[in-house]
């Protein structure tokens, strides 16, 4: 069993080193390394342990950013808390959103992780598409009822566009699908992007969510009445579009 000279204070005295073989919990590769006694490593090598203190850190500030709460608008309004789950409406045509996308980036680190959590995010431009068109139909008939089925067309209409949202998102998120071909971890760069890109596409149906309920809460029960089948009327709609787009 080799030893290390170790100096503490004014003594020094050889510390015995024990040489075992572990899997890095970074790296995932087998390597033989000499340590002290104790508990046993888990990181292979400094670069390893380098790496894992600064994903870490990345996560650290990712989940103190998720939770730091929502500044008053200038209008004084109470910050509206963020749902753990959406109700478009409570009727026949209900779609809802279980929102699982925190979990799946504080836990991404290989491409196989990428690629379920680009899965996620295709169902949220989904729902993204839903909300919008639940906060048009509310907004109208909150405000200017008569405008109710030019709007909904446009919405329903402007799917398509090249240039919506929606579909910049999409392409953005089947090129990074091609990019996460095969095994092995994610570098930094595709973390990034992909975390950049899941927060702007949640932070989108949160704020869509929002303000479909400043509108909903204006409503009569008559123009609740009349909110819920056109909503019906246009989900039942837009899902036939999606369908004919695949």
């Amino acid at each position: 069993m080799s030893k290390r000279q170790v100096i503490v204070g004014q003594h020094t005295r050889s510390m015995p080193l024990r040489t075992i073989t572990i899997v890095c919990r970074w790296c995932g590769n087998e390597s033989t390394i000499e340590s002290y006694p104790g508990r046993t490593p888990t990181l292979c090598s400094p670069e390893c342990a380098d790496a894992a203190r600064k994903d870490h850190d990345r996560q650290r500030k990712a989940a103190q950013r998720a939770n730091k709460p929502a500044p008053v608008s200038a209008r004084g309004r109470k910050p509206i808390p963020r749902p753990q789950r959406f109700v478009l409406w409570p009727s026949q045509v209900e779609r809802s959103l279980d929102r699982s996308i925190d979990r799946q980036l504080t836990a991404m680190k290989t491409k196989f992780d990428g690629r379920n959590l680009i899965a996620t995010l295709k169902a949220l431009l989904v729902e993204y598409l839903a909300v919008s068109v639940r906060w048009v139909i509310l907004e109208c008939i909150a405000r200017e009822q008569h405008t109710l089925a030019e709007r909904t067309e446009v919405v329903l209409t402007t799917i398509d566009d090249p240039e919506h949202k929606h579909n910049r998102w999409q392409r953005e998120l089947e090129q990074l699908r091609s990019e996460l071909a095969g095994n092995g971890k994610l570098n930094h760069a595709q973390r990034d992007q992909l975390w950049s890109l899941a927060r702007t596409i949640e932070f989108a149906v949160v704020g869509r969510h929002g303000l479909s309920q400043d509108f909903e809460e204006r409503l009569t029960g008559s123009q609740r009445a009349t909110a819920e089948r056109a909503l019906i009327a246009a989900l039942v709609r837009l899902e036939g579009l999606l369908v004919g787009a695949d």
